[in-house]
């Protein structure tokens, strides 16, 4: 091949694509080469790749250098003829007999190599090959051109493995990317909604309409939060769940009246995926919200709890308590059990496989919610 083939930016472009350039030895290929030397009972064996300067060798025994200069490249004279070619002696070789690693030092006689091909085009990359300083007029026999041509497809196939594996990551990246901006739109979205909802608000005069659109601001804002935080979430598949609610208590607590104070206490740093980080949070927005709306006096001095806590079995218990009126004589739950709220913190819980236990908590009352953090929580009724 010419040098100016081997500038082919289609060619180069291929060879680029594989990432392999320059990298640092690996026992992959080194195992490889080590074989191959002494299947074919050659000092010296390489995987090289044919740059448009140079070849440099991803892998070597015998030589002790990394590359050469093209110009004095063995392998680029063979970059077109497929499989396995094969030359006794060098020296009597018009193409190479002048070239100084054969006319000089280290005076290479033999020559025997493979064609490495992209799979997708059919791009020549480079050979793996074997030489030695003897000519060898016997060349290779059928078991060792066998051996020479499996081990270049094994370089092949190694080759293209880490390229798949590269083009999943940057698939990855891209998605994650991609869905972090959906969260920051659908964030964004619900942010303008409960604008909306609030101008709203204002005109209203009848405080039952008035109770109930406050409610569905506060939920939309919640959400939009949960949003927000999936937004700046390092990874979008997995959630460190003490770190999702600390934040969504901090926004929480903006909204809580003043004389009232939030915090949560996480004994445990549990990992947990989306669904269930997201059903968590929505659960705590709302046992939160009700505390806020139901224990405490217009100028009472209070506190809600939130902790996080390991159970036996690989369980999580979350807890959310409060210092407040504690539970109404006579019912097992702080609110009427067919409200929006009781209805979205039953079906919540269910979501999470856990069953969810309102008690007294002396002074006020404690929310307590036993589930397994290994599953994906489950969808709920509709």
């Amino acid at each position: 091949m010419t040098m100016d083939a081997c500038a082919a930016p289609e060619r180069l472009a291929a060879l680029r694509r594989y990432g392999v350039l320059d990298t640092p030895r690996e026992r992959d290929f080194d195992r490889i080469v080590t074989l191959l030397a002494r299947l074919c009972d050659a000092p010296i064996a390489v995987i090289n790749l044919i740059e448009d300067q140079r070849q440099w060798f991803k892998a070597e025994v015998g030589l002790g250098i990394d590359g050469t200069p093209l110009d004095i490249s063995i392998c680029r004279h063979f970059l077109l003829q497929p499989g396995v070619t094969v030359i006794p002696d060098m020296t009597q070789d018009p193409r190479l007999a002048a070239n100084p690693l054969i006319a000089g030092e280290p005076g290479l006689r033999f020559y025997a190599g493979c064609l490495l091909t992209s799979r997708e085009e059919g791009w020549p990359l480079g050979t793996l090959c074997v030489l030695d300083h003897r000519a060898r007029p016997e060349g290779l026999d059928a078991t060792q051109r066998m051996a020479l041509d499996v081990l270049a497809g094994e370089v092949m196939a190694q080759l293209e493995l880490r390229l798949a594996l590269r083009e999943r990551q940057a698939a990855l990246e891209r998605q994650t990317l991609l869905l972090k901006e959906v969260h920051h739109r659908v964030h964004n979205s619900l942010m303008l909604v409960g604008s909306v909802v609030n101008l709203q608000m204002r005109g209203i005069t009848d405080e039952v309409g008035r109770a109930a659109l406050h409610d569905t601001a506060r939920r939309i804002r919640s959400i939009a939060a949960l949003h927000g935080q999936l937004h700046r979430a390092e990874r979008l598949d997995s959630v460190e769940l003490d770190r999702f609610l600390a934040d969504l208590v901090t926004e929480l607590q903006a909204s809580a009246p003043p004389r009232v104070t939030l915090s949560l206490h996480a004994a445990s740093r549990p990992v947990v995926s989306t669904a269930t980080a997201v059903a968590v949070a929505l659960l705590v927005n709302e046992l939160v919200s009700n505390a806020l709306k139901h224990a405490f006096g217009d100028d009472t001095d209070g506190s809600v709890e939130v902790t996080l806590a390991d159970a036996a079995g690989g369980r999580l218990t979350l807890c959310v308590r409060d210092d407040g009126r504690g539970l109404p004589a006579g019912q097992a739950a702080p609110f009427r059990t067919g409200s929006l709220g009781m209805r979205l913190i039953a079906g919540l819980a269910q979501q999470l496989r856990g069953e969810l236990v309102f008690e007294d908590a002396m002074p006020g009352m404690r929310a307590r919610l036993a589930f397994d953090a290994a599953i994906d929580a489950a969808p709920g009724p509709a």
